[in-house]
């Protein structure tokens, strides 16, 4: 599994999502605690960010481990955004590591990203997922993840669900579930995705145990703003776990979460 990360408040550096907090993205790189699988994710890196006045996101990414890519010395010290997204990546197996798999990925005015795993993957699943697409989403998928096409499945939901981000994302979750048991798989999908306002995030699984999720809003230490995150990013008050089968809305106003209402999502 990956770890992900966002931020939504007053302006801040990059760094202070990626390398300043104690258990930031960059430590959990190579120190992560609550992965089922490795306790590594050096199989790339991606950060996006929205600033004042812009109506869509800034985005750099890299194949290498973020502890060893010495963009993270520099750019992240010398951008400030009021909305960060992060992830740290550790590939699924049979998938290849290249620039296009590397999340997070931009759609139009969007940032979308995933720590989870549709299975099997690629095979019938994949084509049926791509079938389901917008003629337009389908022709912007330019790699070959699971993560890259539930974004595209979400971006076509989004079209028919008039801008609402958490309605489309639980239809999109509510398709790729459906397609995934028919196949005789499973779903693991914790998702963060943004417009610069609003963070919507899941954390959800279907025949799988959910993966962690954290969140915070209001602590004077990450300046009032809102801050959901894979593992707590610091021993600081104010953390609190995401239940499983949850959809969480942030807004510079507070932290909304209400159940998904997705057949057979994972309950703990």
């Amino acid at each position: 599994m990956c770890r992900i990360a966002a931020y939504l408040g007053p302006h801040v550096m990059l760094s202070k999502l990626l390398e300043e907090p104690p258990h930031s993205l960059k430590d959990q790189s190579r120190n992560a605690k609550e992965m089922s699988d490795s306790n590594t994710a050096g199989d790339g890196w991606g950060v996006g960010w929205f600033t004042a006045g812009q109506e869509t996101p800034g985005m750099l990414k890299s194949i290498l481990p973020m502890w060893s890519d010495l963009n993270v010395d520099t750019a992240p010290h010398a951008i400030a955004a009021h909305c960060i997204v992060g992830h740290v990546r550790l590939a699924s197996p049979g998938v290849e590591v290249c620039f296009m798999n590397t999340p997070l990925f931009v759609l139009d005015q969007y940032l979308f990203t995933m720590n989870g795993e549709l299975k099997p993957w690629p095979g019938p699943l994949a084509r049926r997922m791509r079938a389901a697409l917008n003629g337009a989403d389908e022709a912007n998928v330019r790699g070959f993840t699971d993560a890259e096409m539930l974004a595209a499945l979400w971006r076509t939901c989004l079209r028919r669900q008039d801008g609402d981000m958490g309605q489309a994302l639980q239809e999109a979750l509510r398709q790729a579930t459906d397609l995934a048991l028919g196949q005789g798989g499973s779903v693991k999908a914790n998702i963060i995705l943004t417009d610069g306002a609003t963070l919507v995030a899941t954390r959800y699984a279907v025949e799988e145990e959910p993966a962690s999720l954290y969140y915070l809003f209001g602590e004077d230490r990450w300046q009032g703003g809102a801050v959901i995150a894979s593992e707590r990013l610091d021993d600081g008050p104010g953390w609190k776990e995401v239940p499983p089968g949850t959809l969480l809305q942030a807004s510079r106003r507070g932290v909304q979460q209400r159940s998904l209402s997705t057949a057979n999502v994972h309950a703990a």
